[in-house]
């Protein structure tokens, strides 16, 4: 990376070439062009400093997770690849900690090519979006069952190839920014909350969709994250997305006109008092 300055720690964190592809309040991410083995090769390079200047002390000193954590992100991807989920190849990283807090620090990943699966979802027939989404349940599936606790959204997922049968030969996730760095056990309850999290979030990004795409969803992520007791268990955890659906929905005013359009699609709303 000497061939355009790149040699320290401090040449990653002032680096200001390359593209800024990052959405607006995010970490600012960058791409960064190099020559490897004679090829172009294209790199994301993602930036993250404290929001808060002297909150890593006060952190510390209370005993809390430090305000900044280069490494998480490192760690799930690592968890992501050992367990066999196509992910984005980290190829670098660096952190600066004080009194082992982190303050400020870098992750280098090398881009997927592909196309983003909300470009893909819009310009596809109903068909092939529930094809979609039953591969992306899939994900969320194993990702459950292989007790690995981190958010996929649409926006985090690259399509790969157009052959949607399976999300290994067709999808890679991306931008692991946030999750649990190790195995954790899940609930059915804390499963159905993360869905519905997903459900909301997701649908705030890429539109309303068609029902016939949620149970696509569902059906995908039913079938691979194999609930032992089946019918009770399956009812409970999409109870529960539909409650945490819900909450969402109406405790957040940037969903305040996707509510409309879920209750008369759906019919989920606030709950009346008995």
């Amino acid at each position: 990376m000497q061939e355009i300055g790149l040699c320290e720690f401090k040449d990653f964190m002032t680096y200001s070439e390359g593209q800024l592809v990052s959405r607006p309040k995010k970490f600012p991410v960058r791409t960064l062009s190099l020559m490897v083995d004679g090829q172009q090769r294209k790199y994301f390079l993602k930036k993250k400093v404290s929001r808060f200047p002297y909150g890593a002390i006060r952190v510390w000193f209370r005993v809390l997770n430090p305000p900044l954590r280069i490494a998480r992100e490192l760690r799930i991807l690592e968890l992501m690849q050992q367990q066999g989920i196509p992910v984005a190849s980290p190829v670098g990283w660096g952190e600066l900690k004080i009194l082992g807090c982190s303050i400020k620090g870098f992750i280098l990943v090398e881009e997927v090519i592909g196309k983003a699966f909300m470009d893909v979802y819009r310009k596809s027939s109903l068909r092939v979006r529930r094809r979609l989404f039953r591969v992306y349940g899939e994900l969320m599936g194993v990702l459950h069952r292989k007790k690995i606790d981190s958010k996929v959204y649409p926006e985090d997922l690259i399509c790969v190839s157009d052959n949607y049968e399976n999300f290994r030969n067709c999808f890679v996730v991306i931008d692991r920014e946030h999750g649990h760095p190790g195995m954790v056990e899940l609930s059915i309850e804390q499963c159905g909350i993360r869905l519905g999290d997903i459900w909301v979030k997701g649908t705030y990004r890429i539109g309303l969709g068609e029902r016939s795409e949620l149970l696509a969803f569902l059906s995908g992520y039913l079938s691979e994250a194999r609930w032992h007791s089946g019918g009770v268990e399956h009812m409970k955890l999409v109870e529960q997305a539909l409650d945490r659906a819900t909450e969402v929905l109406y405790q957040d005013h940037r969903f305040a006109n996707l509510r409309k359009g879920i209750q008369k699609q759906y019919g989920i709303g606030p709950k009346t008092p008995a």
